[in-house]
C-alpha cells in the first residue's frame, strides 16, 4: 500500500474527522508532480465486508465509460492506518474485509483529465484543475443514499467551484448521486459572479481562450438565460449554480452537460447566438432532466446505462426551449426562430432510419449505440425539436391559442418538482391529452 505523504494526511484525517455529521466523507488532493487527483474516503462500516464500486457512465452522457479503468493505488486501511484486506472482484467493484474496522479510509488516484475530446468539456487547462464526479468518486454498495462531504487541499492562490452548499469548510451533499453530480474546478481559474433570481452564479473560466475570452459579454448572456428560464418555471431550485466553462478557439458556440446546480460547458471564443442557445440548453436541463425526468433517470444505477424512452422529450424539446425562450426574451427575431425549425427538419429529413426508429426506441435503445449519446439510429435532439414544436403548435390550435406547450412543460414541473420521483411511461401524453384534448394522444401514438 502506497503510504499518504506527511503534508497530506494528518491535514485529511483532521478534516475528515470534524465532520461527524457526514456520513460518508471525501478528500481530495490534486499532486502537480504526477498531475494525478488523490482521493481520501472515509465511513463507518455495516457488517465485515464492505463493498465499493466505481461508475461505468455519467448521467447526461449516456455513454459507457468504465472510470475504473484509469484508477491506481486502491487502497484500505482502519482508523488506526493498519491495512485492511481489500480485493478487486471485477472491473468496477472491490471489496474490503473490515472485521471489527470502527472506521474505514479508502484512498486511490486516478489521472487528471487533459484531452480535447467533446471539445475539452471535462478537462482540466494549466493550473485548473476540472473533474466530475462519476469519474472520480467511489460509493459505498447500497449506501448511495446517505449524505456525504467533501474537502480539498488547496495551494496557496486555489480556490474552488462547485456546485454545493458549504458548511465548516466543507462542501456537503444529501446523497451520492448529489455528490457525484457536482462537477468541480479547483486551483487557479478566472471567475465572475452575478445574482439572479435571489440566488449566486458562478462562472469559472479555464482553457487557452479564457484570458481573451469577453467575459463580461458571457456574463450577460448567463444572466439573460438565467433570468428568461427562472421566469418560465416561476424561481430558482437550487442553492447555487456554476457555469464551469472551458473557453475554447474563436468560433460562436457551446455545449455541455448538465448537472442540478451547475453544468460543464465549453463556449467558443466568439460568442453570438449559437453559444446563448447552447448556455440556454444546458440551462433549461436543470428542470427538464434533472428535475422534470422519468423516473428511470434517478436515483442511478452506475453499473449500467438506463433505457429512457423519453429522452425525445429531455433533450429535444429542451433544444426546442432553448430556441423559443431567448426568441421570446428578444434575443433574436422570428427569422432566426424559423432558421432553426428550418434546420432541425433537414437534420430528421436527412436520415432514412426515421422510418424505421420511433422517437420513443432513440432513447431506450441508446445503450445500443456504444459510442453515440445522442440516440439509437435517430437523433432525438432534432426529433424532439421538432415534436416539440409539432406539439406546441397542434395545442395552440385547437384550443384557440389558450394552450400551448407551455402548460405541458410547467405541469410536469409541478408534478416532479421539490424532490419528487419523476413522472411515469405514459405522463407526457397525459399531459398533451389534458390541455388539448383526445385527439392529441391520437397524435402523440
Amino acid at each position: 500500500m502506497p503510504n499518504l505523504s506527511r503534508s497530506f494526511a494528518p491535514v485529511v484525517l483532521l478534516a475528515l474527522a470534524a465532520v461527524g455529521q457526514a456520513e460518508i466523507r471525501y478528500q481530495v488532493r490534486h499532486d502537480p508532480t504526477s498531475d494525478r487527483l488523490t482521493i481520501l474516503m472515509r465511513f463507518k462500516p455495516e457488517g465485515a465486508m464492505t463493498t465499493l464500486q466505481m461508475p461505468s457512465w455519467s448521467p447526461g452522457l449516456y455513454v459507457r465509460e468504465d472510470y475504473w479503468e484509469s484508477m491506481a493505488d486502491v487502497a484500505a486501511t482502519d482508523e488506526k492506518g493498519a491495512a485492511l484486506p481489500i480485493v478487486h472482484s471485477r472491473g468496477d467493484t472491490w471489496t474490503v474485509s473490515t472485521g471489527a474496522t470502527k472506521e474505514i479510509v479508502v484512498r486511490y488516484t486516478r489521472p487528471v483529465d487533459r484531452s480535447t475530446a467533446r471539445m475539452g468539456m471535462f478537462a482540466s487547462s494549466g493550473p485548473a484543475i476540472h473533474y466530475t464526479g462519476p469519474a472520480t468518486y467511489l460509493y459505498v454498495v447500497g449506501r448511495k443514499e446517505e449524505s456525504c462531504s467533501v474537502g480539498f487541499d488547496l495551494g496557496p492562490n486555489g480556490r474552488v467551484a462547485v456546485g454545493l452548499v458549504q458548511k465548516n469548510g466543507r462542501y456537503v451533499a444529501k446523497s451520492y448521486d448529489e455528490l457525484a453530480d457536482a462537477t468541480v474546478t479547483l486551483g487557479e481559474f478566472l471567475t465572475s459572479d452575478y445574482v439572479e433570481a435571489g440566488r449566486r452564479h458562478e462562472l469559472a473560466f479555464r482553457g487557452p481562450g479564457a484570458a481573451n475570452l469577453d467575459r463580461a459579454k458571457v456574463t450577460r448572456m448567463a444572466r439573460f438565460v438565467t433570468k428568461s428560464i427562472t421566469d418560465f418555471f416561476g424561481g430558482a431550485p437550487y442553492p447555487k449554480y456554476v457555469w464551469h466553462i472551458m473557453a475554447g478557439p474563436p468560433f460562436d458556440g457551446a455545449g455541455g452537460v448538465e448537472h442540478l446546480n451547475g453544468t460543464d460547458i465549453f463556449v467558443g471564443g466568439n460568442p453570438g447566438p449559437g453559444a446563448m442557445r447552447g448556455m440556454a440548453h444546458e440551462f433549461f436541463h436543470l428542470y427538464n432532466v434533472k428535475r422534470i425526468r422519468e423516473r428511470d433517470l434517478g436515483p442511478f444505477d452506475y453499473t449500467q446505462l438506463p433505457k429512457a424512452g423519453s429522452l425525445w422529450w429531455l433533450e429535444g424539446v429542451t433544444d426546442y426551449y432553448a430556441s423559443l425562450r431567448p426568441f421570446r426574451a428578444g434575443a433574436w427575431d422570428g427569422e432566426a426562430f424559423l432558421k432553426d425549425a428550418a434546420r432541425n427538419v433537414a437534420d430528421i429529413r436527412s436520415n432514412p432510419a426515421r422510418l424505421e426508429v420511433s422517437p420513443f426506441d432513440s432513447g431506450f435503445r441508446t445503450p445500443e449505440s456504444k459510442s453515440n449519446s445522442s440516440g439509437y439510429r435517430v437523433n432525438y435532439y432534432p426529433t424532439g425539436w421538432v415534436l416539440g414544436m409539432m406539439f406546441d403548435l397542434e395545442l395552440r390550435a385547437r384550443t384557440n391559442g389558450k394552450r400551448s406547450l407551455d402548460d405541458v412543460e410547467l405541469a410536469l414541473w409541478k408534478l416532479c418538482k421539490d424532490g419528487k420521483p419523476g413522472f411515469e411511461k405514459d405522463e407526457i401524453r397525459g399531459q398533451l391529452v389534458r390541455f388539448g384534448g383526445p385527439a392529441m394522444g391520437d397524435l402523440y401514438d
